[in-house]
């Protein structure tokens, strides 16, 4: 279930910054069925049982990258770090991570909004319409039962 949520925060994330992700997990799928960690924008590798193989996967795909400078690896493990930065990557921890994704994650029950400029008038018809359906992805999933 933490996987999950995390890849999909991740896909609405990339989505809102027009990005892509790829994720490395230690271990292996498990118990999660085809298609429960298929999100846009997001792929994920599993790293297999050894301790640390995601470690050692992000490594090799920064250092193997054509152009390293253009990835954002998020880690805390010093040693992925410092590999990474020499490699010319940038590095986010994973607290400064988690920090954003957290504010994918509606309060209360709240849908999130999604922060947009309000132009005249139709920036101000753009509002009313969000206020009043919010999330347009939670309000597809409510109108088709999905």
């Amino acid at each position: 279930m933490a996987r999950r949520k995390l890849v999909e925060l991740l896909s609405h994330l990339c989505k809102r910054e027009g990005a892509r992700a790829r994720v490395f997990f230690d271990g292996t799928p498990g118990e999660i069925g085809a298609g429960e960690l298929a999100y846009p924008h997001v792929r994920v590798t599993f790293c297999g049982p050894v301790r640390e193989a995601a470690d050692e996967a992000v490594r090799d795909f920064v250092e193997n990258a054509g152009n390293p400078r253009n990835l954002l690896v998020v880690s805390s493990d010093q040693a992925v770090v410092k590999a990474c930065r020499l490699s010319g990557a940038k590095v986010l921890s994973s607290q400064a991570m988690a920090d954003r994704l957290s504010d994918l994650v509606p309060q209360a029950g709240a849908p999130k909004r999604p922060e947009k400029p309000s132009r005249g008038v139709i920036g101000k018809l753009e509002r009313e319409m969000l206020d009043e359906i919010g999330d347009l992805e939670d309000f597809e999933r409510r109108i088709t039962g999905e």
